[in-house]
């Protein structure tokens, strides 16, 4: 009996094995593929949980969450109907939708929108997503309708990353869910390139991993900006001159009240020592979150960097490499644009 345990166990993780490579490679590869789907079961949970806690989605990106569940949406018909994949695969596949229209669920709770557009978005999204269930069952579709799946998922970060770039902050974003999709993409990309998987998946897992790495890079480097409210948004204009005048009147009073170096009371107060007593606390946290924002960027540029190298190796073509720089070129014509819109912004106001 344990020895049919153990049989069966070894075939579970023999599963689309390459048949040049050694048997513990396809044993890596399936393990790696167990440890995405385990993370893929909690890594929207620390967002969901943030959103609840602040009864807010304020710095997510609606379009990130809509096809992020809309991909899934395909895929789940796709791996029942088409697709020759291991088990955890079909588990993943049916797990994370629910999640995904639950964290949906929430930008209708939550999301500051105007009402009339809390009706029609979630009525378009129905009848998107009725279709294309439909489409499914009905043709016989399955190359071009999940190579929609992937296009939506090799883009979906996109929506987040942009918004994250405009606002100077990823406060709205959970980091516990960054950190767990980060790890999730690694060890899918692992499985995709060391196992026989459909080219899609492939594809897919590589851009994915790409934007989620850049998204991660995000993190480290906006990490301890929070986003501007949206009241000040909507009313930056209207106070800019207004609070340059005030700067020009209030400007002598700040340089009397301020020291030249930092921006702590040079007056004598009773408060004065307790600010100086936590200046050295202060100054070595910002030396550590220094380490730890340059330490966690290396780590991630290395990563992506394998990710990279894999997916070469793995589709034989040097054509890989024009993943980094088609991502590349859309953070460079994003952050222009933005610059040029801030910069417009103030010339008019």
């Amino acid at each position: 009996m344990a020895d049919g345990n153990f049989s069966d166990n070894n075939k579970f993780l023999q599963q689309n094995c390459r048949d040049s490579w050694p048997l513990w490679t396809c044993t890596l590869g399936n393990v790696s593929g167990m440890c995405s789907t385990t993370l893929w079961f909690i890594v929207l949970l620390p967002q969901v949980w943030k959103n609840f806690r602040r009864k807010s989605v304020r710095g997510l990106s609606v379009l990130w969450a809509t096809s992020n569940f809309t991909a899934s949406l395909i895929n789940l018909f796709f791996v029942f109907i088409y697709a020759k994949i291991p088990i955890y695969g079909q588990i993943s596949s049916v797990y994370c939708p629910i999640l995904e229209f639950a964290l949906l669920v929430q930008f209708l709770i939550y999301g500051k929108y105007q009402k009339m557009l809390k009706i029609i978005y979630p009525a378009v999204c129905v009848v998107t997503w009725s279709a294309i269930i439909a489409v499914e069952l009905l043709f016989k579709v399955e190359n071009f309708i999940e190579y929609v799946a992937i296009v939506l998922w090799c883009i979906e970060t996109f929506p987040q990353v942009l918004l994250n770039m405009r606002l100077q902050s990823t406060s709205g974003q959970a980091t516990g869910s960054v950190v767990i999709a980060m790890v999730g993409k690694t060890t899918d990309f692992l499985a995709n390139n060391i196992l026989v998987m459909p080219i899609q998946y492939v594809i897919m897992c590589y851009f994915s991993s790409s934007v989620a790495y850049v998204n991660g890079f995000q993190v480290a480097w906006y990490y301890g900006n929070e986003a501007p409210p949206k009241e000040l948004d909507q009313t930056r204009t209207k106070e800019s001159s207004y609070q340059t005048k005030e700067r020009n009147v209030v400007g002598s009073e700040m340089t009397s009240s301020y020291s030249m170096n930092n921006d702590f009371p040079s007056a004598v107060s009773s408060s004065q020592t307790k600010l100086t007593t936590n200046i050295p606390d202060g100054l070595r946290n910002a030396k550590i979150i220094f380490v730890v924002r340059w330490v966690s960027m290396v780590i991630i540029s290395c990563l992506l960097l394998m990710c990279v190298i894999g997916f070469t190796l793995n589709v034989e073509s040097f054509l890989g490499l024009l993943g980094p720089t088609a991502i590349g070129l859309v953070l460079i014509m994003a952050h222009v644009y933005f610059t040029y819109f801030k910069r417009s912004h103030y010339a008019l106001s």
